[in-house]
């Protein structure tokens, strides 16, 4: 699933994976995050549950989709995608009308020729589909329930377009609904509380502190849960993603630097993410993974989106 944090970029490998420790010891880390492995217990479930998927289709520039103005796919390397259909359950907040962006940008430099624009010959086409997730699922099996394409013109330096489309869900999250309008603050002063909030939960998993670190995300999951309609073994993998950052034989959190201070969600969230790494969290560890049975160290990108709830003046986790 690995939906909370993406593993991008191994760094190096080594030849063996080294033992976990004591049993007390394992014991301890598989009670960790017990509360998100134990969120199915709260979800509704309904006789139809809709899961929507959105998917796009490019040649010749980069992208990014965002629903409701909240990032659900970015493409940014120069490589074609097959099979990328993303589900945007937890941005779908509610039944009724809902936003979709895409942002198209020019390829930049390849090899040794700049791509500064983007071109008629270009294209972009964006497909919604649905499925039923209480039913028996088939390759190919689902509805379309909007297909867009893009209009391009030679020497665009950037296309944006803006377009909704209609869901239907049996639920009804609160989410950034009731969240203040941040764009409207005082933005040093905004920034300085993110920064805060980011090193401060920079060192919750520095500590490895699993009951605190589970506290602060807990009302996100526990929306995402009930958006996709988990089960037990959903949430006991959500739970055991975030455990990998517990058990890990190599762990180094980085500076938080070299960012920028992003708003999602018509304003009423925030980031701050890397210039380094586009569209990625600021908040970067490097730990060990397993990969095809051999450890290698990796970047890991904590995803951190902030809101601030109506009359408050605390920043809480959103998404």
């Amino acid at each position: 699933m690995k939906r909370f944090k993406q593993i991008i970029a191994v760094i190096c490998c080594f030849i063996t994976l080294a033992s976990c420790g004591q049993d007390h010891k394992k014991k301890n880390m598989n009670n960790s995050f017990n509360k998100i492995a134990n969120l199915y217990k709260e979800v509704e479930h309904y006789n139809i549950e809709p899961e929507y998927y959105i998917e796009g289709y490019q040649s010749g520039c980069f992208y990014e989709i965002l629903v409701n103005d909240v990032l659900v796919f970015k493409h940014y390397e120069n490589v074609g995608l097959m099979n990328h259909a993303t589900p945007i359950n937890s941005r779908i907040l509610k039944s009724g009308s809902q936003k979709v962006t895409i942002k198209l940008f020019p390829l930049g430099k390849i090899d040794s020729k700049e791509y500064t624009t983007i071109d008629a010959d270009d294209s972009f086409r964006l497909k919604i589909f649905k499925r039923d997730k209480k039913q028996p699922y088939e390759a190919g099996d689902y509805d379309i329930v909007k297909e867009h394409y893009a209009t391009l013109t030679d020497g665009l330096p950037y296309y944006e377009e803006t377009f909704t489309f209609e869901a239907e869900v049996p639920y009804e999250l609160k989410g950034w609904s009731e969240s203040q309008v941040l764009t409207e603050m005082d933005q040093k002063e905004l920034e300085k509380e993110v920064l805060s909030y980011y090193k401060d939960f920079s060192k919750i998993i520095s500590k490895k502190n699993s009951e605190i670190w589970q506290d602060k995300l807990i009302n996100r999951e526990k929306e995402i849960a009930q958006a996709n309609y988990f089960k037990k073994e959903d949430t006991k993998e959500i739970a055991e993603e975030y455990l990998e950052s517990i058990k890990t034989n190599f762990f180094e959190m980085l500076p938080i630097e070299n960012y920028e201070l992003v708003f999602y969600g018509d304003g009423k969230i925030v980031k701050l993410e890397s210039k380094e790494h586009k569209k990625e969290s600021a908040l970067i560890s490097i730990e060990e993974r397993d990969y095809q049975g051999i450890a290698r160290k990796a970047y890991i990108f904590h995803g951190l989106s902030l809101h601030k709830l109506k009359d408050s003046n605390k920043l809480e986790i959103i998404r």
